[in-house]
């Protein structure tokens, strides 16, 4: 082998090194990888710079199922949703033609990820969702993908196999108008927030606040490890 050749296998060699660990860094898994849950949360908060806090005060609920163990789709359910303007508390809802219906509703994809450290995470990457308040002019979209951490069950590490799981819950952290978790391993150096933009305007960060709680359906127990792809 020439020693051009040696360099180059050598860099192909280097690369798959430092991709692999960032890429097995990044998968928790469930068993079955086709797992289906139902999805239930108190209130929460949609944060935007400089616009008015859109507040759903619930019940919100979902769905969703994985497709590999470790990816999936869901649909998400806000209720009693509203916004304060001016003093003045107005519904909002993606019913762009009927606000007062006080209804949010998206569906999107998730991604098991690992953060702070390899503990178990989920990032979320709704649909674009247009949002109306009633009386005011202009609509609200969102963009953009928010990760949560999981908090139960125990989180201390997601390679630590975890049988009879009947539900995970999550939440969703907003410190300083932000997503308090931006980064996961596999990508430490992209950040993944929200966005929100009125009509006739620049995006601008937006956060979400909330906490939610799968309940497996089909089957009603999982088990979690890393030993999927």
């Amino acid at each position: 082998m020439s020693k051009k050749m040696m360099l180059l296998a050598l860099a192909a060699v280097t690369a798959v090194m430092f991709v692999l660990p960032a890429a097995a860094s990044a998968n928790w898994g469930v068993t079955p990888g086709n797992a289906k849950f139902s999805a239930a949360g108190p209130a929460g908060k949609l944060f935007a710079g400089g616009e008015p806090t859109i507040e759903c005060k619930g019940p919100n609920t979902g769905s969703g199922e994985y497709e590999n163990g470790t990816t999936g789709k869901l649909n998400l359910h806000f209720t009693e949703c509203q916004a304060e303007f001016l003093g003045i508390t107005v519904p909002c809802s993606t019913t762009v033609t009927n606000p007062s219906l006080k209804t949010i509703v998206t569906s999107g994809t998730f991604h098991n990820v690992t953060i702070t450290n390899g503990k178990r995470g989920v990032l979320v990457t709704p649909e674009p969702t247009t949002i109306k308040c009633q009386n005011i002019a202009n609509l609200i979209t969102v963009n953009g993908s928010v990760i949560g951490e999981v908090t139960s069950p125990a989180n201390s590490s997601p390679c630590v196999t975890l049988n009879n799981i009947k539900t995970i819950a999550f939440k969703f952290g907003v410190s300083g108008g932000s997503q308090v978790h931006k980064t996961h391993d596999a990508f430490a150096s992209t950040e993944f927030d929200l966005t929100a933009t009125t009509t006739g305007g620049s995006a601008v960060t937006a956060a979400l606040e909330a906490t939610a709680t799968n309940t497996f359906t089909e089957p009603k127990e999982v088990t979690i490890d890393c030993n999927n792809p």
